[in-house]
């Protein structure tokens, strides 16, 4: 298998705009990615013949260009690498998206493997523990702020923050809001916000890995004969998550 690493930048951007592409549309078009990366067309073609000769795209000239196996699974982790740092820079570092967007896109070639896994659990640390939340981010926010002054006071700070009812850092399976309902129960055309997700280890690491977490606006697109998978909508990206992760989401109708 070919490390992500040894890509250089370039490669990995036209990877990401075909793996965006080809979800959007099921395959991308040369104009397409030029458009999308704001390159010219010779630029477009000559990328292609080299990720072609690496086995990483399927592409006959004037002909759609899709990924490869081995394609798609380099795309899917540039892909999560970008949406990792464009995370943390929204929901941590508060940057307004469109920036964050910009800049992650030059921040998540250097991110290895190892600080990707530790951003995310950051992020996920930050947004369930129970001294932290959005509270703790609104505390946060303040600091932005060139004339903010801290009077030192840690402790007085962190007691302020008042830990929400049901929200140990113990496992959780059920939500303390009776308004909301697991996704998996929900059917295509359903639209809402997602307010909790439950449960730990990989299964909530993957789906933060995605961008589903508390605040995200959802949409169930279509669900399989036998409810599994369930393909969603989520920050304009298509994802299909079987029927035991989209059960530990619970949502809120619009």
């Amino acid at each position: 298998m070919t490390p992500v690493g040894t890509l250089t930048p370039a490669m990995q951007d036209y990877l990401e705009a075909i793996y965006h592409l080809q979800r959007e549309k099921r395959v991308a078009r040369v104009k397409e990615i030029a458009k999308r990366l704001k390159v010219k067309l010779p630029s477009v073609s000559g990328a292609l013949k080299s990720l072609k000769s690496k086995k990483l795209v399927h592409h006959e000239e004037y002909g759609y260009v899709t990924l490869t196996a081995e394609g798609l699974r380099l795309a899917e982790q540039v892909a999560r690498r970008h949406e990792a740092v464009r995370r943390f820079l929204t929901a941590i570092l508060q940057i307004d998206d469109e920036q964050a967007q910009a800049e992650a896109c030059r921040l998540e070639h250097a991110v290895s493997a190892e600080t990707l896994k530790r951003l995310l659990c950051l992020i996920e640390f930050v947004e369930n523990c129970p001294r932290g939340g959005q509270d703790w981010l609104k505390h946060l926010s303040g600091r932005w702020d060139d004339e903010f002054h801290c009077d030192g006071n840690c402790k007085k700070c962190i007691a302020s923050i008042v830990i929400p009812a049901g929200a140990p850092c113990a496992e959780e399976t059920q939500t303390s809001e009776p308004s909301t309902v697991p996704l998996s129960t929900q059917e295509p055309g359903f639209r809402g916000v997602i307010k909790k997700v439950v449960g730990r280890g990989r299964v909530r690491r993957r789906m933060t890995d995605m961008g589903v977490t508390a605040g995200t606006e959802v949409e169930i697109e279509r669900v399989a004969p036998l409810g599994d998978p369930v393909e969603v909508k989520v920050k304009g990206y298509h994802l299909s998550l079987r029927k035991e992760e989209a059960a530990n989401i619970y949502v809120a109708p619009e």
